[in-house]
C-alpha cells in the first residue's frame, strides 16, 4: 500500500488535471457538488448512475481492482487525490532550533556571551584569570535551554501526529470485482461504492445509491443534532467525518482526503496562535528588567568616568584601560541583571505540569496552556460527555403499576424512593417487557475488549437494550428466537413504531413503542408486576400516566411507552398498517444522559477557586436547567439571566450582551456561532476562557478561547487539531485538575521570580556600589556564574517541581489583569535585598576589621604588584560563601509568598531537599577544594577560616526570621499591585504621592455582527485570513516586545511513550452523538 500511495499520491493541480480527463467529470467540478450539495449539478451528470458511468464504476460490482492503466486504483488517485490528509509538514529541528534563538532573552545573552568572551580572550589579565569562562558557560547555557526546547518541540507535535494517523486508519466495507471487503480507510478512491451501516464513520464524501432508512449524523459539522434521512429523493449527499446512526446503505465515493468537506475545513485549522496572560507579563518584565539592566550599568560607568576623571586631572596621569575596565564593570551588571534561570524555570515548570497533567487525562498539545488554565476565569462547557456520561440510559420508569428508580437519576430523586432497582418486577413481566423492547427495535449494542459497550445506532433505543442487559437477558438471543414478521417503522405523524412477531398457532404479537401521550390512548388494559395478571384501565388511568409522563419530562427525562397486543388468528390478515388498538400497557421508561459522578465535585471546586462554570448546550431550556442544577452549576443564588436561550443572547445589541455575558449560567438552544460568540464577549470584558468542543464546527470556538479543551473519545479529529488540550477521558474532573496544575505553574514561577530577582537586585546593586567607590568588585565573574546561572537553575528545578496544594483552588483565579510580580512578592523581595545588601556592603567594608584579618599577599603568587591581594581574595570568597548560603536559605523562603509557615509541606517536595543539599555540598566543594588550588586563586576564591564558615552559616540562617518578619509587614504600608485590582494604592503609595497606576487596555475584538450570520466553517476560513493580516502587520513590533518562551518538557517524550498504547486505545473516532431532548 505504502507503494501505491507514493507512486499514485497526491499529484500538483496541473498532474490531476492530466489524470482526470480519462474520466468524465473533473475532479473541481465534484467538489463544488458536495460543498453546495447541488442537487442539479446531479441532475445534470445524469444522477447517482450517470456519475458512476462517469467515473467507470459498476454500482453492483464496484471497480476493479487488477484494472490497469488509467482506470486503474493509482490512475484514480492521480486524478482525484488519495485518502489521506496532508497534515502541513512539521518543522524540522533546525528550524525549531533557529526559532528558539530569535527569543529576546536569549538573544540578549548571546550579545553578552560574545562580549564576554572577547574580553576574556583578548586581554592578557583576564585570560590569567580565566575570564572567557563565563563566555563560555554562557554559550552551554544558550545551547542547553534552546536544544531542549527544539527536541522537545519536535517530539511532542511528532507524538500527536502518530496519535491521530491511528485513530485515522480504520477498515472500511467496499465493494471491488463485485465482492464485499475490508480495506483500509486510506485505500479508498473515487468510484469506490462503499457500504455503510449504522455506527459507521464516514471516510468519503459520496453520493447515495441505495438503503433502508438510512440516516446520518452530522452534528459534527453542521452543529444540526437531529439525524438526517439519506434518499436519492430527499438529500443524496453523504459527508466525510459524519457518521450513521440507522440504517444501511451503499454510497458512491466522489470527493477523498483533501478534497473532501472534511479535508477542506481541516486545512484551515493551522493558525499561529496567540500570546498567552503569562507571555504578555514576562513581554513587559523582560522589558523592565533590561530598562533597569541598563539604567545601573550606565550609572556605574558615568559614576566612574567622573571619579577617573577627576583623579587623572588630579595626578595628571591618564591611563587609558581603566576606561575599557569601567565598561567590563558596566557589561557585567546588565549580564547580573538579566534573569537567565527564568527561561529554565518556566520550561521545568511548564515541563512537570504536563507530565503530571498527562497522568490526570489531560494530553497537552500546547504547552503555555498549561499556565493559562491558572489565570482561567471561565469555563463554557458542553452537557454532553463532558458534564454528563454521553449514554443514555433508563434512570426512571413505571411499569406494571409499580414506580421504579434506577443509578444516575440523581440523589435529588433517589432519596424519594426506598429501593433503587426494579426488584419487584417479576421475571415473567420483565420476559414480555424483554421482548418488546428487542424486537421492536433497530439497534445494537457492540461490547469490546476492555468491558466498554458501544452504542449503534438509536441511543434512546440502546438506552432500552442497556435495561434488558441489567436483567441478567441477552438481547440478541431473544430478538433472535422472536425474528419479526412485520416492521413499522416509526413515523413522525403517529409518533410510534411497531413489529409483528409469529408465536406459533395462529398467533401473531404486536409490540409497540412511542410518544406516551398519543400511544396510551391505543391501551385498554394494563399487565401487572406478576407479569400474568391483566387489569382494565380507563380514562382515569390515562390520566394518571400522563401525569406520571409529565412529571419525568420536568426532570429532563425523554419518555416512551411500552405496549403489546396478542392477535389470534393473525395468519390471514396482511396489515397494512399496523393494528394499534386494544392494546396491554406495559409501562413508560424515562431516559436521560446522567452527570457523571464526579460532576458535581468537580463544579463546586471549580466554583470555589472563582472559576465561573457555564453550560453550552442544544437542549431546551427545562432540560438544560434541570441538568445544571444537578451538576451544581445553579443552585438559585443566580441573577435573572442565568438561564439564557442562544436564539435571545445571538439578538441581543453589543451592549447588551456585554450586559448578561457574565452573569449566564446556562446558555440552552445555542448553536456553535453562538458559543463562539460567547467567548469573544468574555475575551473583550478581559476574562481568561476556556472552552470544551467536540465536533468539528466547534473549531472556531476552540480556536478563540484561551484554552480550548477538546473531547478525546467524543471528539473529532479537527476539534483535536484546534484544542490546546485534548481530555482523553471527557472527564470535567479533568478540567479542574488543569486548573490547578496551572495555579500551580504560575505559582511556581512567581517564586522563583522571588528568588532570582533578591539575587540580582543584591548583585547588581553590590556591584555598582563597588564600582562607584573604586574598589574590586566583590563578586567576580566566575563565582558571579556560579551564582547567577548554574544556582539559578538548581533553584528554578526546585521551585518549578513542586507539586500543587489544594489550597491553590481556594483563592481567586489570577486572570489577565493580575501583575506577574504582586505587591506580597515586592515586600519581600524589596525586604530581604535590604538585608542582604546591608550584610554584603558591612563585610564589603568593614569584613577586614571585624575579623582581624592581617595583610598577605595571594598564596600563588597570583597580582605580585599588591602585597595585600590574599588578603582582598580572602574577603571577597567569604563575601560570595555568605552571598550563597543567604540564597540557599532564601530558597526555601521563596516556597511561599503570603504565607509565613515556610516550612510547610517541605517534606513532600523530594526534589526541592535533594537540590538544597547538592548545592551546599558543591559550595562547600568549590570553597574548600577549588579554593586551595591556583585555579581557585585566579577566579578569585580562595579558602576562608572557621569562623568565615560560621558567620556564612549563621547569616544564611538568619534570612528565616528575617523573612518571618518580613512577611509581617501590613501590604497597607508597601508598593505594588495587587491581584485583585491593579489600580488600587496603598496608604504608603498614597503618602509618598506613587503615580497612579492604570488597569491594562485590551483591544476590541473585531467586529463581530458579519461573523453571527456565517456559519463555523465560514468562520474558519475567515479567521485564517484574520491571522495572516495581522501576523504582516504587526510582524516588526512583535519582534521588539515578545519574549516567546518556546517551552518544552523533556519529560514528554517519555510520558508519552508510555501513555501512548493505553491512551491510543481509548481515544476513539466516536463523533458527538446527540439526541432530540422531549419537553
Amino acid at each position: 500500500m505504502g507503494k501505491k500511495q507514493k507512486n499514485g499520491g497526491d499529484g500538483s493541480p496541473a498532474e490531476m488535471e492530466a489524470a482526470g480527463r480519462a474520466y468524465g467529470i473533473p475532479c473541481q467540478e465534484l467538489m463544488t457538488m458536495l460543498e453546495e450539495r447541488d442537487r442539479n449539478a446531479l441532475i445534470e451528470a445524469g444522477g447517482v448512475s450517470g456519475l458512476a458511468d462517469k467515473l467507470h464504476t459498476d454500482l453492483s460490482k464496484g471497480i476493479s481492482s487488477t484494472a490497469s492503466g488509467e482506470y486503474s486504483i493509482d490512475s484514480r488517485r492521480k486524478a482525484f487525490g488519495p485518502n489521506k490528509f496532508k497534515y502541513p509538514p512539521p518543522k524540522s529541528f533546525f528550524r525549531l532550533l533557529a526559532e528558539a534563538f530569535k527569543d529576546v532573552t536569549v538573544i540578549i545573552l548571546c550579545f553578552a556571551a560574545i562580549v564576554s568572551l572577547i574580553i576574556g580572550v583578548a586581554f592578557e589579565e583576564k585570560r590569567e584569570e580565566y575570564g572567557y569562562v563565563e563566555g563560555i558557560a554562557i554559550v552551554l547555557v544558550i545551547l542547553v535551554v534552546t536544544v531542549v526546547q527544539a527536541s522537545i518541540d519536535f517530539s511532542k507535535e511528532r507524538k500527536f501526529r502518530q496519535l491521530n494517523s491511528v485513530k485515522d486508519n480504520y477498515d472500511v466495507m467496499c465493494i471491488r470485482d463485485g465482492e464485499n471487503i475490508r480495506v483500509p480507510a486510506e485505500e479508498i478512491v473515487v468510484g469506490d461504492v462503499v457500504k455503510i451501516t449504522a455506527g459507521d464513520k464516514l471516510a468519503a464524501d459520496g453520493i447515495f445509491i441505495e438503503g433502508s432508512n438510512l440516516k446520518a449524523n452530522e452534528s459534527a459539522m453542521t452543529g444540526e443534532v437531529i439525524d438526517i434521512s439519506k434518499s436519492s429523493e430527499k438529500d443524496p449527499f453523504v459527508i466525510s467525518g459524519t457518521s450513521i446512526s440507522e440504517g444501511v446503505g451503499h454510497i458512491l465515493v466522489v470527493a477523498v482526503g483533501e478534497r473532501s468537506q472534511w479535508g477542506l475545513i481541516l486545512k484551515t485549522l493551522i493558525v499561529e496562535p496567540e500570546d498567552t496572560p503569562l507571555q504578555e507579563r514576562l513581554d513587559s518584565l523582560a522589558m523592565n528588567i533590561g530598562k533597569i539592566g541598563i539604567v545601573m550599568a550606565a550609572l556605574t560607568f558615568i559614576v566612574s568616568m567622573i571619579r577617573w576623571i577627576v583623579e587623572s586631572a588630579r595626578h595628571d596621569d591618564w591611563d587609558g584601560t581603566e576606561v575599557l575596565k569601567f565598561f567590563i564593570d558596566a557589561v557585567t551588571i546588565v549580564v547580573v541583571a538579566i534573569p537567565e534561570g527564568l527561561p529554565l524555570a518556566i520550561t521545568l515548570g511548564l515541563a512537570f505540569a504536563m507530565r503530571k497533567m498527562m497522568q490526570d487525562n489531560n494530553l497537552v498539545r500546547r504547552l503555555e496552556a498549561c499556565e493559562t488554565m491558572g489565570s482561567a476565569t471561565q469555563l463554557n462547557a458542553d452537557k454532553t460527555g463532558t458534564l454528563t456520561q454521553n449514554r443514555m440510559t433508563v434512570v426512571q420508569s413505571y411499569l406494571c403499576g409499580e414506580d421504579f428508580v434506577y443509578s444516575g437519576a440523581g440523589d435529588e430523586v433517589e432519596k424519594k424512593f426506598t429501593v433503587v432497582g426494579d426488584a419487584a418486577l417479576s421475571s415473567d413481566a420483565k420476559t414480555i417487557i424483554s421482548e418488546c423492547i428487542a424486537v421492536n427495535s433497530q439497534a445494537n449494542l457492540q461490547k469490546k475488549d476492555d468491558g466498554t459497550v458501544d452504542h449503534l445506532g438509536s441511543k434512546t433505543e440502546c438506552a432500552l437494550l442497556q435495561l434488558v442487559e441489567s436483567w441478567g437477558m441477552n438481547y440478541s438471543t431473544i430478538r433472535a428466537s422472536n425474528k419479526p414478521e412485520k416492521i413499522y417503522l416509526f413515523n413522525s405523524a403517529k409518533k410510534r413504531m411497531s413489529t409483528t412477531v409469529d408465536l406459533g398457532n395462529n398467533m401473531h404479537r404486536l409490540h409497540c413503542k412511542g410518544a406516551p401521550e398519543i400511544v396510551i390512548k391505543l391501551c385498554t388494559s394494563e399487565l401487572m408486576a406478576d407479569g400474568k395478571t391483566l387489569r382494565p384501565i380507563g380514562d382515569e388511568d390515562h390520566t394518571r400516566v400522563v401525569e406520571k409522563v409529565n412529571a419525568m419530562a420536568s426532570q429532563g427525562l425523554r419518555t416512551l411507552l411500552l405496549c403489546y397486543r396478542d392477535i389470534p388468528d393473525a395468519s390471514t390478515r396482511d396489515w397494512d398498517e399496523a393494528p394499534e388498538e386494544q392494546m396491554v400497557f406495559l409501562g413508560v421508561v424515562g431516559i436521560k444522559d446522567p452527570i457523571r459522578p464526579e460532576t458535581r465535585d468537580a463544579v463546586l471546586m471549580l466554583k470555589k477557586a472563582g472559576v465561573i462554570v457555564r453550560m453550552v448546550t442544544g437542549d431546551n431550556p427545562l432540560t438544560a436547567h434541570f441538568i445544571a442544577k444537578e451538576a451544581g452549576i445553579i443552585d438559585g443564588t443566580e441573577g435573572p439571566n442565568a438561564l439564557m436561550e442562544g436564539p435571545t443572547f445571538r439578538k441581543m445589541s453589543p451592549e447588551e450582551k456585554a450586559a448578561v455575558a457574565l452573569d449566564i449560567r446556562v446558555l440552552a438552544r445555542s448553536s456553535p456561532t453562538d458559543k463562539l460568540m460567547l467567548v469573544r464577549e468574555h475575551k473583550r470584558l478581559g476574562e481568561v476562557v476556556s472552552v470544551t468542543g467536540d465536533g468539528t464546527n466547534d473549531a472556531p470556538a476552540l480556536k478563540e478561547a484561551d484554552v480550548g479543551f477538546a473531547l478525546g473519545l467524543a471528539g473529532t479529529e479537527i476539534a483535536k487539531e484546534a484544542c490546546d488540550i485534548v481530555i482523553l477521558d471527557d472527564n470535567i474532573q479533568s478540567m479542574a485538575r488543569a486548573v490547578l496544575w496551572g495555579r500551580n505553574v504560575y505559582q511556581s514561577i512567581r517564586k522563583f521570580l522571588q528568588f532570582q530577582l533578591v539575587v540580582n537586585v543584591v548583585a547588581v546593586t553590590l556591584n555598582f556600589i563597588s564600582a562607584c567607590a573604586g574598589v574590586p568588585l566583590p563578586l567576580g565573574a566566575v563565582p558571579l556564574l556560579w551564582v547567577n546561572m548554574i544556582m539559578d537553575s538548581m533553584g528554578a528545578l526546585a521551585l518549578a517541581t513542586e507539586p500543587p496544594r489544594m489550597s491553590l483552588m481556594d483563592r481567586k483565579p489570577f486572570g489577565r489583569r493580575a501583575p506577574l510580580i504582586n505587591r506580597a512578592m515586592y515586600r519581600n523581595i524589596i525586604g530581604m535585598s535590604i538585608y542582604q545588601l546591608i550584610v554584603c556592603l558591612v563585610l564589603q567594608f568593614a569584613g577586614e576589621s571585624i575579623f582581624n584579618m592581617s595583610c598577605f599577599p595571594a598564596s600563588f603568587g597570583t597580582n605580585d604588584d599588591e602585597n595585600c591581594y590574599g588578603t582582598t581574595l580572602q574577603l571577597n570568597s567569604m563575601i560570595f560563601n555568605v552571598f550563597v548560603f543567604m540564597q540557599v536559605c532564601n530558597e526555601i523562603n521563596s516556597r511561599r509568598i503570603e504565607e509565613s509557615n515556610v516550612w510547610s509541606e517541605l517534606h513532600k517536595s523530594h526534589l526541592f531537599c535533594i537540590i538544597i543539599v547538592i548545592t551546599i555540598g558543591i559550595q562547600a566543594l568549590i570553597m574548600e577544594v577549588v579554593g586551595a588550588t591556583q585555579v581557585g586563586e585566579k577566579i578569585g576564591i580562595v579558602g576562608v577560616t572557621g569562623a568565615m564558615w560560621g558567620a556564612a552559616l549563621l547569616l544564611g540562617f538568619i534570612t528565616f526570621p528575617v523573612g518571618y518578619f518580613i512577611r509581617l509587614v501590613p501590604l497597607e504600608w508597601c508598593i505594588g499591585p495587587l491581584d485583585e485590582d491593579v489600580t488600587q494604592m496603598s496608604k504608603f503609595e498614597k503618602l509618598i504621592h506613587f503615580p497612579q497606576r492604570k488597569a491594562p487596555v485590551f483591544e476590541d475584538e473585531e467586529d463581530e455582527s458579519t461573523s453571527e450570520e456565517a456559519g463555523p466553517v465560514e468562520e474558519i476560513l475567515k479567521e485564517k485570513s484574520a491571522a495572516a493580516d495581522l501576523g504582516k502587520s504587526t510582524e516588526s513590533a512583535r519582534r521588539l516586545i515578545k519574549l516567546r518562551v518556546y517551552v518544552h518538557a523533556v519529560a514528554f517524550v517519555n510520558v508519552v511513550q508510555r501513555s501512548t498504547t493505553s491512551n491510543t486505545k481509548r481515544i476513539k473516532d466516536t463523533l458527538s452523538e446527540n439526541e432530540i431532548r422531549a419537553a
